[in-house]
C-alpha cells in the first residue's frame, strides 16, 4: 500500500508545481552565482570555513577518525563527545585570545579594524595548539592569562 501512495503523491499536481517552482529558484540562484562576484565570494568563504571545521575535527582525532573501530557501540558517542569538548575548549580559548587582543587596542580605529579582520576569519584554528602532548593540570597556576573583566566589558559597556 505504501508504494502506491508514494507513487500517487508524485503525480499530485501540487507536488509537480512545487517541484517546477524549485527548478525556477535553483536556476535563478545559479544565474546569480555566475553573474555576481560578491555572492560567489560569500559562498566560497562559507565553504572554506566549513571545510576548515572538518579539518579541525580530523586533527583533534589524531589519525583518521574513519579508521577507528570502537570496542562497543557505547564507546563511539563517548569519543565523539570528547572530541566536541576538545574542539569547544580550543574555540573558547581562541575567542578569549581574540577578545584580549581587542581589549589591548589603543584606539577605536585599531579596534574596529581588528574586529573586521576577525569577522572574516574563523576560530576553528588549532595549529597553535600541540595536540600530541600529555597535559598535566594538577597544579593550576593562580595567574590568569586573560583580563576577564575587560573582556566582559566589551559586551556590557
Amino acid at each position: 500500500m505504501a508504494p502506491a501512495t508514494r507513487s500517487y503523491s508524485r503525480q499530485n499536481p501540487l507536488y509537480k508545481a512545487l517541484k517546477e517552482l524549485g527548478k525556477i529558484y535553483r536556476t535563478i540562484y545559479i544565474l546569480r552565482y555566475i553573474s555576481e562576484e560578491d555572492l560567489r565570494k560569500s559562498v566560497e568563504s562559507v565553504l572554506s570555513k566549513v571545510e576548515n571545521a572538518n579539518h579541525f575535527a580530523k586533527a583533534v582525532m589524531v589519525g583518521n577518525p574513519q579508521e577507528f573501530n570502537w570496542s562497543t557501540h557505547y564507546d563511539q558517542p563517548t569519543a565523539e563527545g570528547c572530541k566536541r569538548l576538545i574542539i569547544n575548549a580550543i574555540n573558547y580559548r581562541n575567542l578569549l585570545l581574540l577578545s584580549q587582543q581587542i581589549c589591548n587596542c589603543k584606539t577605536a580605529e585599531q579596534k574596529e579594524e581588528l574586529i573586521k579582520v576577525i569577522s572574516r576569519t574563523s576560530t576553528h584554528t588549532w595549529h597553535h595548539i600541540n595536540l600530541h602532548r600529555e597535559f598535566d593540570f594538577s597544579e593550576l597556576q593562580t595567574t590568569r592569562a586573560f583580563d576577564m573583566e575587560a573582556i566582559l566589558n566589551l559586551f556590557t559597556g
